[in-house]
């Protein structure tokens, strides 16, 4: 860590242990009073964080309520990677949502809808196959594991014939971005009551 070229702006360092991504992460406070969120990972990981912090950048772009991207590289003599965000100070939704009323909850759960759908509107690739064939193999797993299981439920028939007729529809849709882990507990509700997203770890178009 004590190659991070920020490291000797670094006033206090406090480790964090919430969460189940494997990253090291740590509550940064600078000398100049900045907040700030360090991730470090294995080596093993680099073209994925650094995949995950170029995708923070755009939206950032999108102007969405999440952990501004600061600084990305090798630090640990080139055996781990960092990523520097800037801090979103609040609790989890998790445990802030049963203390609220329910027009209150109701709110929320519009602002999350907004910010997910704004997020959404991140495209990549232009439109081709990749995802037929990704999401088909996906639905072949399903149907293969459903028949293989010993459990049946009535009208299976017509649900398996459904996806098989209309599996085509999935060719050349616009792939777009997906926070693939969008729940209570990595949407953080600040002081302020403003609602922020957190942990892009398991992002994918």
């Amino acid at each position: 860590m004590t190659d991070i070229p920020q490291y000797a702006t670094f006033a206090k360092i406090e480790p964090l242990n919430k969460g189940w991504s494997s990253d090291k992460k740590y509550y940064i406070e600078t000398h100049a009073g900045e907040r700030l969120l360090l991730r470090i990972a294995d080596i093993a990981e680099r073209e994925r964080k650094l995949a995950e912090f170029e995708m923070l950048k755009r939206v950032a772009e999108l102007d969405v309520p999440a952990s501004r991207p600061i600084d990305f590289g090798e630090c640990s003599g080139g055996k781990s990677v960092y990523q520097l965000l800037t801090w979103i100070d609040g609790e989890d939704s998790q445990t802030v949502l049963p203390t609220l009323s329910e027009a209150e909850q109701y709110a929320l759960g519009v602002k999350a809808g907004e910010i997910l759908r704004k997020m959404q509107t991140l495209q990549t690739t232009p439109m081709n196959s990749e995802w037929l064939n990704a999401y088909g193999a996906k639905i072949d797993r399903y149907i293969e594991n459903y028949k293989n299981c010993g459990l049946t439920f009535w009208g299976d028939d017509t649900v398996i014939a459904y996806l098989e007729e209309n599996r085509h529809l999935l060719d050349n849709r616009a792939m777009c971005f997906t926070h693939d882990d969008y729940h209570l507990g990595n949407l953080i509700l600040s002081p302020e009551n403003k609602l922020f997203v957190i942990d892009f770890q398991r992002f994918r178009m």
